[in-house]
């Protein structure tokens, strides 16, 4: 079978026992993030013409399985590399895809919206567009968050003194817990001269959230090197978590970039780095959002069944990050719902 076949949508429903009208839930969430380098085909692959007609098709199929071989939600930290033939219970397709370098504005639309997908709106960033897709029975309580920013001059880079928009895309999500969860999808500015810009660029998004929400996820192509982790640690008295760090510090998915073993570039200097990165702010005091699993997908070669059969031909540039939060809440049950003792999170797909 294809390492790429798709997963058939499936409903996730918790059965809680209510004991008084307000009853606690939690709900888990699975969070993709990729840059697909535009959909282009690698310099390893074996057929560049071919691959360029498969690409979209097969980046769409590896979202919609990266979730496939992680275990379960579950309130335990744990970190794995995922695999489409994993021999763990096969779980639904992600909640959330935030796609950098997405190679046009209705791409993820085109793409995922047969699958269930609702996109949240695109962005143009220095490379391509960042995009933020929700399954349609979230999309149904969200609401777009508009992430224009009052432009000031930095130590290392200096831009107009204009509104600008962020490279980011977000919304805020009512879940049926009736807690309210703020989600972006970024691609900030590159290169290692750029360390000013990129705090810049980070601290107003995490603002712009933190003012909306309690609960707050940042994810996507960062362009962080090691040494602004402090950075981004230290901002807002420390309420934002890195969920890497969170979830052990796994150095075998630590590296979304490695050129030793992903030759998609041909030539070129040979690094590892942790460009992408997922950080969340949960709650405050009241702990309602934490991170339970960190992985990676898009990290195995393209197999010969998709046109692949070299080492170092994978589907992009970078590996993809798959995060498992818990978001815990308190509803409102209604009389119609305690006769009905059920919680439906799936929608109508």
């Amino acid at each position: 079978p294809s390492s790429f076949s798709a997963v058939p949508t499936t409903t996730t429903r918790i059965t809680p026992a209510y004991s008084s009208p307000h009853t606690a839930i939690t709900i888990p969430l699975t969070i993709l993030s990729w840059n697909i380098s535009n959909a282009q085909p690698s310099s390893s692959s074996p057929n560049p013409h071919q691959r360029a007609r498969e690409s979209s098709r097969l980046i769409r199929l590896a979202c919609l399985e990266a979730n496939a071989g992680t275990p379960p939600s579950s309130r335990r930290p744990s970190t794995s590399s995922t695999s489409s033939h994993g021999s763990r219970t096969r779980q639904p397709p992600p909640d959330i895809i935030a796609l950098q370098e997405s190679p046009y504005p209705t791409w993820g639309d085109e793409e995922f919206g047969s699958s269930g997908y609702v996109s949240m709106g695109t962005q143009m960033t220095h490379c391509g567009y960042v995009d933020l897709l929700l399954r349609s029975e979230l999309a149904r309580t969200s609401r777009p968050l508009p992430l224009r920013v009052g432009a000031q001059s930095t130590q290392q880079s200096v831009i107009s003194d204009i509104a600008v928009n962020l490279p980011s895309v977000a919304t805020t999500i009512l879940l049926p817990n009736r807690t309210r969860v703020a989600v972006s999808s970024s691609h900030l500015a590159p290169f290692k001269e750029n360390a000013a810009l990129r705090a810049y660029q980070c601290q107003s998004l995490m603002k712009i959230l933190s003012d909306e929400c309690d609960n707050c996820i940042v994810i996507g192509d960062m362009n962080m090197r090691a040494s602004e982790d402090k950075m981004v640690e230290k901002f807002d008295n420390k309420s934002w978590i890195d969920a890497w760090k969170e979830c052990g510090s796994d150095k075998s998915v630590k590296f979304t970039w490695d050129s030793f073993v992903n030759n998609y570039h041909d030539g070129g200097f040979r690094f590892k780095a942790r460009f992408d990165r997922c950080y969340v702010r949960g709650g405050g005091n009241d702990g309602l959002l934490g991170v339970n699993y960190y992985g990676l997908m898009g990290n195995r070669p393209v197999g010969k069944e998709d046109g692949g059969g070299s080492r170092g031909d994978y589907l992009s540039d970078h590996f993809g990050l798959v995060v498992k939060v818990d978001v815990g809440g308190t509803a409102t049950v209604s009389e119609e719902e305690k006769k009905e003792e059920i919680v439906d999170l799936s929608g109508d797909d």
